[in-house]
């Protein structure tokens, strides 16, 4: 049988409501959740070396977006999975994405067995 470890994702989303949706989401689907939504904040989180499982993050946010996150992210933490999340991602915009490490992309909306089969497929515990 498997450990009872308890993955954490970092959540990060500047939408009060994609957030408050996406924690509850994932707490049900028994994932510990750290939630930001002030993308320099998750930035800076990550630079106390906390552990974690998974980022989800969103595409579009002011100030950092989510691809500055995702290059600042992946200097501090490479070996992370990190997930960006958009409604409206160009072709570029994802290319660019996979090029500074992103290990997927979820395009919104998505359906709750979607995320759940991607988290699945990026946590490999020990």
């Amino acid at each position: 049988m498997s450990s009872e470890k308890i993955e954490h994702i970092v959540l990060i989303d500047d939408e009060p409501s994609v957030v408050f949706a996406l924690k509850l989401l994932l707490q049900a689907l028994g994932y510990k959740v750290q939630d930001f939504s002030n993308p320099q904040a998750a930035v800076e989180w990550f630079k106390d070396n906390i552990p974690a499982d998974v980022c989800l993050c969103d595409l579009k946010m002011p100030g950092l977006n989510g691809l500055q996150v995702l290059d600042a992210t992946k200097r501090l933490r490479p070996e992370l999975p990190f997930v960006l999340m958009s409604a409206h991602a160009t072709g570029e915009e994802i290319e660019q994405a996979l090029s500074l490490g992103a290990s997927g992309f979820l395009s919104k909306p998505f359906t709750p067995e979607e995320l759940q089969q991607l988290l699945a497929d990026l946590i490999k515990g020990p």
